[in-house]
């Protein structure tokens, strides 16, 4: 009879107590175990970097790594991407960056280029070219050559900077030619608010929501 031990992972958000033989790979228990199979198997040596994931904000190789090492650890998975506040009604501006700008083509690499991608922007939000090479220089790709992968990653730093700007600017859109859109400015006939941008910073709804966040009272 195998022996297994039982650990506690919280992954992506969601915590999970599973058995696992004191031998198994993380990667093996994240899609055998929790049914997560965005996490790509590669090499098994952490050479490719398909696996990778994020451990406690870190980005790790997850086929380098014993299951029960990572016992009481926080982790995050291509597929908790979606639940995070800055991802949009459908893609995580990363994602949207890796459709945008073509940063993909077979996609057995991009779970692990991606988690590499949020580990950076989460620390450094304006990296250059050269920091983004740098930080995915322990996934391998067979198929872009690198560039548009680079393209993808400046694509969801600029996007995740627009949308910092717009929360702090209560809403306040700003047009291609400069000018500003204001909450009132975008009211339509029933009361809300649409200001015709792709990926709106979610601004206030009603003329009430409006007013609640800019201390006043709606008529």
């Amino acid at each position: 009879m195998t022996d297994t031990r039982e650990i506690t992972l919280t992954v992506n958000g969601t915590e999970h107590t599973i058995d696992v033989e004191p031998r198994q790979l993380l990667v093996h228990a994240i899609r055998e175990e929790l049914d997560l199979t965005g996490t790509h198997i590669g090499c098994d040596t952490g050479n490719c970097g398909a696996c990778t994931v994020l451990k406690d904000g870190e980005p790790i190789k997850s086929c380098l790594m014993f299951a029960t090492q990572a016992d009481g650890s926080e982790l995050m998975t291509v597929e908790g991407m979606e639940d995070l506040p800055e991802a949009g009604e459908d893609l995580h501006p990363l994602q949207e960056g890796f459709r945008e700008e073509h940063g993909l083509q077979c996609g057995y690499c991009t779970p692990g280029m991606l988690m590499s991608g949020k580990a950076l922007l989460d620390e450094n939000p304006d990296p250059s070219e050269e920091e983004i090479r740098e930080a995915i220089s322990g996934n391998l790709c067979r198929c872009t050559g690198y560039q548009n992968i680079v393209r993808s990653i400046e694509y969801a730093a600029e996007e995740l900077e627009a949308g910092e700007i717009a929360a702090a600017d209560g809403g306040v859109v700003t047009d291609a030619d400069g000018s500003t859109i204001t909450p009132a400015e975008m009211t339509d006939a029933d009361g809300e608010f649409d200001c015709g941008v792709e990926n709106c910073c979610g601004g206030p709804m009603t003329d009430r929501d409006h007013d609640s966040i800019a201390g006043g009272e709606s008529e």
